[in-house]
């Protein structure tokens, strides 16, 4: 992954089952609201928190590649789909810090996902590591109390736009125009992913 000039480097974790024009607000407007250097979008290889993924883990790196080539603050990292076990934060933070000796690590999630943090793997260790970036999904509930904890609320549109809604209109032969980029559109039917 090679090490980055900027100092303050955000991760945004997920399935990417399709990615799509959620994923991409959300980590723009992290970027420019608490001055991020560099956004990694990191697809998970074996999800630890879902059942299974719908597209095999070549096909949802490839799409969130072609998804997010147009931003040079953008990048796509395989680290996680290389894993045999298991995509868990913590190890991804660690090894991200690991290569980046002195970057702050910022780790861009939803909010449903921020409330269930103590249910995550070594959450304990994973606060200390990270500054949560918290998408807005309209509805705020308790934040999780937790000793050395740091989150921000990105100041960012309500998306409520979901990879199974969007998985749901490609099998029912519906539109998703302005739902994925198009080229990433162009890519799920090439491949016959989702049953387009």
């Amino acid at each position: 992954m090679g090490r980055y000039g900027s100092k303050k480097i955000g991760i945004m974790g997920g399935t990417f089952d399709p990615v799509h024009a959620g994923h991409l607000v959300i980590a723009e407007q992290a970027r420019e609201e608490f001055a991020l250097g560099k956004v990694i979008f990191m697809p998970a290889g074996i999800p630890p928190h879902k059942k299974k993924a719908f597209a095999p883990p070549v096909h949802r790196f490839e799409m969130v590649r072609i998804a997010v080539s147009g931003n040079r603050y953008f990048e796509a990292s395989d680290m996680e789909i290389k894993r045999k076990k298991p995509s868990y934060t913590y190890d991804t933070v660690s090894l991200v810090q690991a290569q980046n000796p002195g970057a702050e690590i910022f780790f861009i999630t939803g909010e449903d996902a921020f409330y269930e943090l103590k249910t995550w793997y070594r959450y304990k260790g994973l606060v200390r590591k990270t500054v949560f970036l918290v998408a807005p999904r309209g509805k705020k509930r308790r934040i999780p109390e937790m000793p050395f904890l740091k989150y921000e609320f990105i100041d960012s549109p309500c998306m409520e736009i979901s990879s199974s809604y969007i998985r749901d209109c490609l099998l029912h032969g519906k539109t998703v125009k302005y739902l994925v980029p198009d080229r990433v559109l162009g890519y799920i039917r090439r491949h016959c992913l989702y049953g387009a």
